[in-house]
């Protein structure tokens, strides 16, 4: 299967590349680097150099937890029916987590962006919301990956129709995100988390009322 071919072999591989590279950074690094930015683009807070190397080695020890998951979830044979949407999810979550360690380093070494750090993760992380939107409704009841309320893991068919909820919601909440760094600041700082938030909402109630119909 060329999606498990990709995530078991050469998804960790380019993790791995990805933190060959920031060593090579690392000495030019100053003391302090930028490690917390405003919806503005403005550095809230600094931290030691070394903290570029602890970004750097996240994609990596993301993509081994994601191993470690199926093997101890209780519902592990829904793997098996999702796998390609999981290793989809896990390869984007990882390119995104491997773009902001390469941002926030060129940053601090100086070099000039074109666009703010704000607005570049605000753009990964609607295509994340993307992505996980695409495959959410491919996914199974499990305990550890997906829209997991008390009635979706007791109720399959509850778990099948928030998930297809879900995935537009989770869509549309990616374009919000993307959609955010053409409006200013003050506006970037309501938008996204609002819709965010009511997606949160929608879903939970929306999960809780299918199943009390249906158990009613």
């Amino acid at each position: 299967m060329k999606t498990s071919f990709f995530f078991r072999r050469i998804l960790p591989g380019l993790a791995i590349l990805s933190f060959i590279g920031q060593l090579i950074f690392y000495p030019g690094l100053p003391e302090r680097i930028p490690i917390q930015w405003g919806s503005d683009g403005q550095v809230n807070s600094y931290g030691p150099a070394y903290m570029a190397l602890v970004l750097a080695a996240l994609p990596f020890a993301v993509w081994l937890l994601m191993q470690i998951l199926p093997k101890i979830d209780p519902r592990r044979r829904s793997y098996a029916q999702h796998a390609k949407a999981y290793h989809i999810f896990t390869a984007a979550i990882v390119f995104v987590l491997i773009a902001a360690s390469w941002v926030s380093t060129l940053t601090a070494c100086g070099v000039s962006l074109r666009f703010s750090i704000a607005q570049i993760i605000s753009v990964l992380i609607g295509l994340l919301f993307i992505i996980i939107g695409n495959y959410m409704p491919r996914i199974r009841s499990n305990y550890t990956f997906g829209i997991k309320t008390p009635w979706t893991l007791d109720d399959p068919e509850v778990w099948r129709k928030t998930h297809k909820l879900g995935g537009i919601l989770f869509c549309l909440m990616g374009a919000c995100f993307i959609l955010s760094v053409f409006f200013t600041p003050a506006w970037t700082r309501f938008i996204a988390p609002s819709v965010v938030i009511a997606s949160l909402i929608v879903t939970y109630v929306y999960s809780y009322l299918l199943y009390r119909r249906r158990n009613n």
